[in-house]
């Protein structure tokens, strides 16, 4: 019985780095991985054209690009709130050239789950702050949600309550 406590001591002690090494990245590394989501999210403003709409991203984790497909389909080319600014800009139109954004912070919510502040500059002199929730997929961080001035409760909740309404009314 001793033999069998050893060998699952030894098993543990041995399994120990790798967890805490995939629980805990090394030190930058989670900016680093964040950032290169941000990059991919905001990044489109900082070119004239601004690229594709911002929910056709590649920003986004799997159950929320499956709320934008539903959302999409249920809404079709009609216009509604949510598709008819950036959601990353809170914008319809914005100065490419004066466009920027900054994470300011990033608070771990739960194991994976982590908070994302944003500060972004639409046009010279003017900012404002969003909050993104990101989920780690494999080796990457990607977007569950976003709140923003424009949509308090959160894209999620934003595109509910418009897959509730019958498009065109």
């Amino acid at each position: 019985m001793e033999a069998v406590k050893a060998l699952r001591r030894a098993a543990l002690l041995l399994a120990l780095p790798l967890v805490l090494g995939a629980a805990a990245p090394a030190p930058g590394a989670l900016e680093r991985q964040v950032d290169a989501t941000l990059r991919q999210a905001y990044g489109p403003y900082l070119k004239e054209n601004g690229g594709a709409s911002d929910w056709q991203r590649p920003v986004f984790t799997p159950a929320t690009r499956q709320l934008i497909r539903a959302w999409m389909r249920h809404n079709g080319e009609e216009l509604t709130g949510l598709n008819s600014f950036g959601w990353f800009c809170e914008c319809q139109d914005w100065d490419w050239r004066a466009f920027g954004w900054k994470r300011t912070a990033i608070r771990q919510l739960a194991p994976g789950r982590i908070e994302v502040r944003v500060r972004v500059t639409v046009v010279s002199g003017s900012s404002l702050e969003q909050r993104l929730v990101l989920v780690r997929q494999g080796s990457r961080w990607l977007i569950d949600d976003l709140f923003a001035g424009d949509i308090p409760k959160g894209i999620k909740a934003a595109m509910r309550a418009e897959l509730a309404v019958k498009p065109g009314e």
